[in-house]
């Protein structure tokens, strides 16, 4: 065993941390430590590393503290002392090892303190004493800066104020002052990491890399970027350089620079080390399923498949090539800076709805926000009694419901923790008291005002705060529900869909349709109220430039086709009120089932829309028997489509007044000239199964069937009308089976429409 503390009259005292680097005012024999020295030191842990037996170490130790009573002053010899209690806790795992090691390195130190090496050891020592086994005292440990982090960091420092190019010193000081999250800390291994920079340690890569993490983590992002591009100089990995190049570069706001950096990342066969700097940003949105993927994709192929991902991810949400990784980017430095972790051992309570162990960074605002960003409401209750809390709203555009999340900082002021209901944050056993805490202090009472002080996110809590006890209970549970759903879909997707000051509501329809040669078309048919645009004017014409993004991808969101384009809309006056702009995109696509996403954003304003994850199936119409999709249109809805063979009436809005007549468009492929084919047509009450009369002119029953003769070999056109004299008012679904006689095969479409109250003029 060690020399005991109370024996050799000498305290393990704690060096301060914030200390100054003064190492000019020293003369260089004062704090220089011998080459030799170094190198019999190096010799006796290799020694005591390569021993296993506990038995032989605990004898060498017995014989090292005879002479250790006979010689206190000995450097070596404590330093000696140190490496045998540091290996007998690797080889027994007893922590009351490393403590003792810490003892020794300590007396080393304080004998010769311009020796790094005992300051070196001493802070690995700290760190394998690690947390105290009782979460409360190794928090207030922290907040005295006396935990095993702050220790380890300082004898680091220490280290490395002995010895600027002390490169291991150099790496354990960064890396535990980024283990701390705490600025101090931080700024003391930058001003280490920038002394060292000079010296023979600044062409260590390792050394290069942690510096520019330091400096980015405390928002110095160009000397962060000298730091990485010298670390790809003297020939870091090239790979976890250029991902931290571009992780920098977005910071900067350079996104074109970033994404440039990122791509050379991916475009070499990835190191063991690239992959994990990779995993770091996938880590945090990928399913289970989806990270298992990345794990096992091959080393040359890893680079394809997370450009796939991103990809994917920009195509979810309307977004163009590289914005969601840029977003990536300042999403978690966002977390770090505002949402981080002091202590990595967290508290639990059965209220809490999420338990995430797969990271110990930042708290669940800050899993929330990486997954979703800025949201666009924030709220928080104060009152005397109730822990901080916020609530977070992310609105949606229908048919999605608003994203809801409530937080509470529950015995830790660092760590917020996400809840289901409003009443949680108040804790488990308040919920169920509902009724009576509502009742208490004032009309409202504490329950109601907090409730209250949600109202603006969903009238739920407004109905919960004023409402009467008969209809609460259901109220709650209705709460309750939507928060399990929020708290389920907000921990496991992820968005970063396009916002606009302004929507632009439009109303899109979509058809599939062969071009000239049968390859399949893919038809955007949007109408945009002239009330929601901001029209230019000038020279005597209204002006509404638009851009038009269209997208298509396949179910691993790999994009097979797009248009990307602008077109500007002039008229002689602005548009009226309760007129539309109407216009068609058209993109070739291959057959199959693909998913599509369609934006449109004026370029005047801040204003938009993006209709994203739309199903399209995508017929051949080159082999057998097929057709397109129904185009159901309107004379005079004022878009029309002009083919070869004649005009096809379009209506962008999809709406009839009362007793109009429809045209309705469609093609017939794969079939000879004179095949005929069976057609059944019926229109169908959405939302019910009410089958009604006179389509086509005239005719009853509830169905009606007839014959149609292809009038072209591979491809017939079929146009006719619809009367929809007897439909009222509501929406319906055009629905058109045919089926070819001879092979039986069958072709089902449909497409939506809607009758309005007026009357056709």
């Amino acid at each position: 065993m060690s020399v005991p503390m109370g024996t050799t009259g000498m305290s393990r005292a704690v060096p301060p941390l914030l200390l100054g680097f003064a190492l000019a005012l020293l003369p260089a024999a004062a704090r220089a430590q011998a080459p030799d020295e170094r190198a019999r030191l190096d010799s006796i842990r290799a020694a005591y590393h390569g021993i296993t037996d506990t038995m032989e170490l605990v004898q060498r130790e017995r014989q090292k503290i005879a002479v250790a009573r006979v010689n206190r002053d000995s450097v070596l010899l404590h330093m000696e002392l140190g490496y045998l209690s540091f290996r007998l806790g690797e080889v027994t795992s007893v922590k009351r090892r490393y403590e003792d090691a810490a003892s020794e390195f300590q007396w080393a130190a304080d004998l010769r303190g311009t020796w790094p090496y005992a300051w070196y050891n001493l802070g690995l020592a700290e760190l394998a004493t690690g947390e105290s086994d009782f979460i409360l005292i190794e928090n207030i440990r922290q907040m005295l800066g006396v935990d095993f982090l702050s220790r380890a960091a300082a004898a680091f420092a220490r280290a490395v104020e002995a010895d600027p190019s002390f490169s291991y010193a150099l790496v354990d000081l960064a890396s535990t002052a980024m283990r701390q999250r705490i600025a101090p800390r931080l700024i003391v291994a930058q001003g280490a990491l920038r002394l060292a920079s000079g010296t023979a340690a600044g062409r260590d890569p390792q050394v290069l890399l942690l510096w520019g993490r330091v400096e980015r983590r405390l928002g110095v992002h160009d000397t962060a970027l000298v730091a990485f591009r010298r670390y790809l100089a003297v020939g870091g990995d090239a790979g976890t350089g250029y991902v931290e190049v571009a992780r920098t570069l977005a910071l900067l706001g350079r996104t074109d620079s970033a994404r440039a950096a990122y791509d050379s990342a991916l475009a070499r066969r990835f190191t063991d080390s690239t992959r994990a700097e990779v995993r770091r940003d996938l880590k945090w949105i990928t399913t289970p399923g989806e990270l298992a993927a990345y794990d096992h994709v091959a080393a040359d192929s890893a680079g394809a498949w997370v450009r796939g991902f991103w990809g994917g991810r920009d195509a979810e949400d309307g977004r163009r090539p590289g914005e969601r990784l840029v977003e990536q980017f300042a999403r978690y430095q966002y977390a770090l800076n505002n949402f981080s972790l002091v202590s990595r051992r967290r508290a639990y309570d059965p209220s809490f709805a999420y338990r995430d162990t797969t990271q110990d960074e930042v708290d669940d605002r800050g899993v929330i926000y990486i997954r979703h960003g800025e949201p666009d409401q924030r709220a928080q209750f104060q009152s005397p009694g109730v822990e901080p809390n916020e609530s977070w709203l992310y609105r949606r555009r229908a048919p999605q419901a608003d994203m809801i999340f409530h937080f509470v900082a529950r015995g830790d002021v660092q760590d917020y923790r996400i809840v289901e209901t409003l009443a949680d944050i108040l804790g488990s056993g308040p919920a169920v008291t509902l009724t009576a805490t509502m009742e208490d202090a004032g009309p409202l009472g504490l329950m109601g005002n907090l409730y209250s002080s949600r109202a603006t996110f969903n009238p739920l809590y407004e109905m919960i705060a004023r409402g009467s006890s008969a209809n609460r209970s259901q109220l709650l549970a209705e709460e309750r529900q939507m928060g399990e759903a929020m708290v389920r879909i907000g921990t496991t997707t992820d968005s970063y869909g396009l916002r606009f000051a302004a929507d632009l509501f439009p109303i899109v329809s979509w058809f599939t349709i062969g071009d000239q040669h049968l390859a399949p078309e893919l038809h955007v048919v949007f109408a945009l109220p002239a009330q929601r645009l901001h029209a230019v004017e000038g020279n005597g014409a209204a002006t509404y430039p638009l851009n038009l993004r269209l997208t298509v991808r396949d179910s691993v969101n790999h994009l097979l086709a797009a248009v990307d384009t602008v077109r500007v809309f002039r008229t002689r006056s602005t548009l009226g009120e309760g007129s539309y702009l109407t216009e068609q995109v058209v993109l070739r696509v291959p057959p199959g089932a693909w998913r599509a996403t369609f934006v449109v954003r004026e370029l005047q304003a801040d204003a938009g829309a993006a209709i994203s994850g739309v199903s399209v199936e995508v017929p051949r119409m080159d082999a057998g028997f097929s057709a397109s999709d129904l185009v159901v249109g309107r004379v005079g809805s004022g878009l029309v489509w002009h083919r070869a063979d004649g005009e096809v009436p379009l209506n962008p809005l999809m709406r009839f007044p009362r007793r109009a007549v429809a045209t309705l468009y469609y093609e017939v492929y794969g079939l000879p000239a004179g095949s005929t084919v069976e057609t059944r047509v019926r229109i169908v009450h959405r939302g019910s199964r009410s089958i009604f009369h006179r389509i086509f002119g005239g005719g009853g029953g509830a169905d009606l069937a007839y014959s149609t003769v292809t009038d072209a070999p591979g491809r017939a056109r079929v146009r006719q009308q619809l009367s929809l004299e007897d439909l009222s008012s509501g929406k319906y679904t055009l629905e058109l089976q045919l089926v070819e006689p001879r092979s039986g095969s069958r072709v089902v479409r449909s497409a939506p429409f809607e009758i309005e109250n007026r009357q056709t003029p």
